[in-house]
């Protein structure tokens, strides 16, 4: 690993790193993404480097670099080349904050739907979809509106240090 900046860059095999962006974009099409900003009213943004369009893909590109931190997801959802500059980490959040939820939200909406048919192998048993279902419990930020929403759990020895989110997911 080397340093860069404030943060280490853990340099990834830059193959996965193209496949998994490559993949993103076959499964989120540009008119798909450009769908979302009109519908949510962020296409009219003047050209910027940190445009809304830009974030789009940025955000998106997280959910699968997970594993970077934003500015190394920047730079290979922009494929920059070396020497380009990388905006600081404190404008990207800015401009992630700017684009807001509504067009990953919209984009989601436009893009997720079951792809298996009964007529897919193992998808279906005595003509029901099978799913998955799996349940976690994440702490959240000790504060006094994420405790007012979320509360705290309760156990022998007292209140948990913090409020709690409980998260079902289906797949």
């Amino acid at each position: 690993m080397t340093r860069q900046g404030s943060c280490l860059d853990p340099t990834p095999d830059a193959l996965t790193v193209v496949d998994r962006l490559a993949g993103l974009s076959k499964v989120i099409s540009p008119a798909v993404m450009e769908q979302a900003l009109l519908d949510t009213g962020r296409a009219g943004q003047r050209a910027c480097k940190l445009s809304h369009r830009v974030m789009l893909w940025v955000v998106l590109a997280m959910g699968v670099l997970t594993d970077l931190p934003i500015r190394q997801v920047f730079k290979h959802a922009r494929r920059m080349q070396p020497g380009d500059k990388t905006p600081a980490r404190s404008n990207l959040c800015e401009a992630r904050q700017r684009l807001g939820v509504e067009p990953v939200q919209r984009v989601f909406d436009l893009v997720v739907k079951p792809l298996a048919t009964p007529q897919t192998p193992g998808t279906f048993y005595h003509g029901l979809r099978l799913m998955g279902i799996d349940g976690t419990v994440l702490d959240v930020p000790d504060t006094s509106a994420n405790e007012a929403h979320f509360g705290r759990s309760s156990g022998g020895r007292g209140d948990s240090a913090f409020p709690q989110v409980r998260k079902v997911s289906l797949a």
